[in-house]
């Protein structure tokens, strides 16, 4: 499935906090919902919950990164447009041009497909589409990614 397989990580495996994902280098930023390089591409996404992301499981509408005052503390409403130019993005893009599948991570009330504590790293996904639209709270301009989740992988739990 790609060069971004840990061996040993199973689908569904669970970590108590940001902090472990990075100690384990299943998602290395504590802070960061995109790791990777700009030679490589994307190498993991943490859904949390923070942004206009749409989660159907399988697949999964990301939003970049960029476009507020404080990211990391709270990321609050969009004050300007997000750009292909913020090196975060550019990871998620280039993972679109070069097929790499990329690991997802559900964090805690993401979606109904998130667990209800903790993090849990829900597989491999393809970035088969990266574009720009339109904020509905905002109006901003926001990066958008499409993520498909690779098939032949364990069914991701599912919370009603």
């Amino acid at each position: 499935m790609g060069d971004n397989m840990i061996e040993g990580l199973a689908v569904g495996a669970m970590f108590e906090s940001r902090k472990e994902l990075s100690e384990k280098q299943v998602h290395r930023p504590t802070h960061a919902g995109i790791s990777g390089t700009k030679s490589f591409g994307a190498q993991s996404v943490v859904l949390s919950g923070k942004y206009s992301d749409e989660d159907e499981g399988n697949i999964v509408i990301y939003t970049g990164t960029g476009g507020q005052r404080d990211v990391y503390r709270n990321p609050g409403p969009q004050v300007e447009d997000q750009s292909f130019d913020h090196p975060m993005n550019q990871y998620l893009l280039k993972s679109s041009l070069n097929k790499r599948p990329i690991r997802v991570i559900r964090g805690p009330s993401s979606s109904r497909y998130a667990p209800s504590w903790g993090y849990r790293y829900d597989g491999m996904y393809k970035v088969t589409a990266a574009y720009q639209d339109k904020d509905p709270e905002s109006g901003y301009n926001v990066c958008k990614f499409r993520l498909e989740r690779v098939p032949g992988q364990p069914p991701i739990p599912v919370s009603y």
